[in-house]
């Protein structure tokens, strides 16, 4: 039978403590805090980051595959045609579209239009899709162009084109605003805004 001296239990119980204290040590200073950017929250030594952002700290923004624009709202346009009105007994009917591009391929025409309007910068006038509109090339231009609808006064005269606005639906800085706010003062007074959803 082997005889233990005080000396060397103690030295053994020093050597368990000092393992414990720098596991301990190790344990809690594994890893530095990141500031997580856009709403994102530091787990496990990263940030988990919320849908469309990427990164070590949730900074870069990720194109989106698809953006969808569920509603139009058209709060100011001109109400009249180089000093005439749009129509000749009555005010213009508004309606929308939607092109690729500048004056490209037709995405959507308002399913209705509104007969007889003025604007007069606190009414607005909403269009909503049917369906709604899908845009997967995320990075290209597009026109919205506002239009009077002559139909209804005259058949065979074409549409009135009263405003356009070219626009961008997505840039890498936006954040993905859920409306997105366009306008022209340049040329006519008109502005409409998009409500938008995002996939990824």
């Amino acid at each position: 039978m082997k005889n233990f001296s005080l000396k060397s239990i103690l030295y053994g119980f020093l050597v368990v403590l000092t393992t414990m204290g720098c596991s301990s040590d190790s344990d809690s200073n594994s890893c530095p805090t990141i500031a997580c950017q856009n709403g994102g929250t530091f787990v496990n030594c990263n940030c988990n980051c919320p849908s469309g952002y990427a990164g070590v700290d949730c900074g870069t923004q990720i194109i989106p595959t698809k953006i969808k624009i569920t509603k139009f709202k058209v709060t100011m346009f001109n109400n009249l045609d180089n000093g005439s009105s749009w129509d000749l007994n009555s005010e213009p009917d508004i309606f929308l579209q939607l092109v690729n591009g500048s004056g490209g391929s037709n995405i959507w025409i308002s399913e209705i239009f509104y007969p007889n309007v003025l604007s007069n910068g606190t009414n607005s006038f909403v269009f909503t899709p049917s369906s709604p509109i899908e845009i997967t090339n995320t990075s290209s231009f597009y026109t919205i162009y506002l239009g009077d609808n002559d139909v209804n006064d005259s058949p065979s005269n074409p549409n009135d084109l009263m405003a356009s606005i070219l626009f961008n639906i997505y840039t890498p800085t936006n954040n993905f605003p859920s409306i997105l706010y366009l306008s022209d003062n340049q040329t006519y007074p008109f502005r409409v805004e998009l409500s938008l959803s995002y996939e990824w």
